[in-house]
Parts: C-alpha cells; structure tokens; sequence
C-alpha cells in the first residue's frame, strides 16, 4: 500500500481511498503535505483538526472551480470537478469525531457535490430511496450498464466505516462494462442511514437485502432472476448472511472476508489482536454505530456478527477474494467462509499475493485487481459479459 504516513495506518488508507476513489495525486499531496509534518507527539485532538482543515481547504477549492466551470455552462468538466470535490469533503469527514457538528455538514456537503457531480457527467446513475420503518428511510445509488436490458444486479453492502459513494467509485465503471446493475447501499449502521436517520447497525443483513431485492425486481432495467449480493470489508459478513437467508439471491462475493470479530476482542482477555484498526478512532465509532455507551459493550455488540453455523445455507455460488498481508482481517477469515460453504455448488477463494498486489485490506494498494476479478465472476455467474 502507498503509505504517505508511515507511521499511521488509518491515514494512509484514507489516502489510499482517495486515490482509488479517483483522487488527483497533486490535490491529494496538497491535503497530505502540511500532516506530514506535524511534531512527533502531536495529541489526537490537534492533529485530527489538523487533518480536517487540511482536507477541507482543498475540497473548497476544487468545489469553487468546480462551480466556475458550470457558471460558464462547461458542465461536463464541472461534474469532474464536484466529483472530486465530493472525494475530498469525504476525507475530511471520515476521521472526524462523531459528536463534532461539522462531521454532519461536511457529510451534506460531499452528497451535494457527489450527485450533482454525477449528474453534470451524465453518468448512468441515481440516487433512490425506500421506506425502512418508523418514518425513516435508506438510500442507494443504483448504477446501470449501458442499454435497457434487464440486467443482472447486485446489492453492495458497505463495509464497517466505508459509503455507499466510495464503493461507486471504486467499482460503478468495472460493473457497467461487464453488464451488470449494481446497487450500492448505505444499510444500517452506515453512511445516510447512520448519519441522517441513526439506524444503528443490525446482524440480520438478510433484512435490509430483502428491501432492496423487492425494489430491484420491480424494475424494468432489471431481471430479477439474476439478483446477486457482494459486500466489502465487514460486509464480507453482511452479504455471506444475506445470501444465507434470502433465498431469491442468486450469487454472493465477498471483497474480503469478515467471519466474527475473534481478532479484535482477544483485547478484552488481555491478549493481543494482532490486527490494525482502519480508523483514527475505532472504538468511538463502534459505540455510535451500535448506539451503545462503553467500548467493550460496542465491541460485545459488534460480536454478534458471527457467520459460525451460518454458512452451510448459502446454497448459491460464492466468492471470497483476499489479499494475503490484509492487515486489518487476516486471511483465516477468508479460508473458514469458504471452507464451511459446503452447499455452495461454487465457492472460490481468491487470494492476491504480495507479488501479486491488491494484497492488502480489501485490495486497496491496487483497487482495480479486486473490482476486475470480482465483477469478472460475478458477470460470469449472473449472465453479464466478460468480453467487450
């Protein structure tokens, strides 16, 4: 992986998903270069904010020429320009503590920059909603392949901390050359739903998947006999379970694997984890994301996420890819989800190797390793293309 902070993880990736996200590296450098340089020592409090300026001064800037652009009716290079906009105001925001205002502003303000972005661009893609219960909703951005099909389509769950808007714009363009539909969700416990309507994380993902399933089906673009479901990160928990249970699902792929949170509560024990966490303040973000106060309460909660007894139900073919130095979920995960498939008439692992690359969390120091093999079997077992 690219690591711009040597000595702090969270930071580089967050780096790293700029750059996947289709990040200009002299924008990206100018948010990074002030951080580089901050004194050993440094508090968290000091160089969180540090990170949020630093971020959010170039995210304005590409924002204001952005709306330049569109002022002089140059709309196409305008979306361009919002587009990154919105990459940045992410940035900004990811590491930010959730009880800061300015997370939730800075949020709003990457959604706007997102879908007008898109829509100045001409992308084939919307942002949709359907009821979830008590007057709230969720949202998704349902891309489609050129032509009026219907097409095969997948739900994509997010990962632990990860957005509906990044996983767009690491695989929307790899799945549409392929064929194939995806709808990109923010379920619970994740990006609007957390953030706008505080729909706390669930373990049964099979609920959310059957919401979105019934919306797919009722959509001409879409066949609904040809409906997969994948997922990133913890969503290599989310997707395997969906399939297990929602039986109209018709294949299932995991961009890495998350089998239970084994690693991570070694650290209750007095053990230790072995594992990097992903985030400048995983802990704070675990006890908001399960609405409860006291981190090994969150973490207790977060365990429940278990795929143990689950996986012999998954009757559809499945995919789990890997990389071989994830830091962050070791590889046993992505060997025991396979392993335990025993119904699966198809079930593969795919692990990227050093040598290889793309062999870090979820591919994320090559992305475009993992979106091409992912969407290559997933266009190969729903009935996409994996020939131009």
């Amino acid at each position: 992986m690219f690591e711009y902070f040597p000595a702090n993880y969270p930071w580089s990736l967050t780096v790293s998903c700029s750059i996947a996200m289709g990040g200009e590296m002299s924008e990206i450098a100018d948010a990074a270069r002030s951080l580089s340089g901050l004194p050993v020592g440094t508090s968290h409090t000091v160089s969180t904010e540090a990170w949020f300026q630093s971020w959010m001064t170039v995210a304005q800037r590409v924002e204001r020429l952005g709306n330049d652009m569109k002022a002089k009716g140059w709309t196409i290079s305008a979306g361009d320009y919002l587009y990154r906009a919105a990459n940045y105001f992410l940035m900004a925001e990811r590491n930010m503590p959730w009880k800061d205002a300015r997370k939730y502003s800075t949020f709003a303000s990457a959604q706007k920059n997102f879908y007008e972005g898109l829509a100045l661009r001409g992308d084939r893609a919307s942002r949709v909603t359907i009821p979830y219960g008590d007057g709230k909703e969720v949202a998704a951005i349902l891309s489609l392949p050129e032509g009026p099909g219907p097409h095969p389509a997948v739900i994509f769950f997010n990962g632990f901390d990860s957005i509906k808007e990044m996983h767009y714009a690491f695989y929307a363009r790899h799945a549409a050359a392929r064929g194939v539909a995806v709808l990109f969700i923010d379920q619970e416990g994740t990006g609007e739903a957390m953030r706008v309507h505080g729909i706390l994380k669930q373990v049964e993902s099979e609920k959310i998947a059957g919401l979105w399933y019934d919306y797919l089906a009722g959509l001409d673009a879409i066949d609904a006999e040809r409906i997969g479901v994948a997922g990133i990160s913890n969503g290599g928990y989310d997707a395997p379970r969906a399939a297990a249970f929602e039986k109209r699902l018709k294949a299932v792929a995991c961009v890495g694997a998350f089998y239970n949170a084994d690693d991570y509560m070694k650290r209750f024990n007095g053990g230790e984890t072995g594992v990097t966490a992903g985030l400048a303040d995983t802990d704070e973000h675990m006890e908001m994301v399960h609405g409860v106060k006291g981190v090994e309460a969150a973490w207790r909660a977060f365990a429940k996420r278990d795929l143990d007894g689950t996986l012999d139900k998954v009757t559809v073919p499945l995919l789990v890819v890997h990389g071989e130095n994830d830091r962050q979920v070791p590889l046993w995960h992505a060997e025991r989800t396979v392993a335990e498939a025993v119904n699966s008439p198809r079930a593969e692992l795919k692990v990227f190797t050093i040598s290889e690359g793309s062999c870090e969390h979820c591919g994320i120091d090559n992305m475009p390793m993992h979106a091409q093999y992912v969407f290559d079997w997933l266009a190969d077992v729903l009935g996409g293309k994996t020939a131009a």
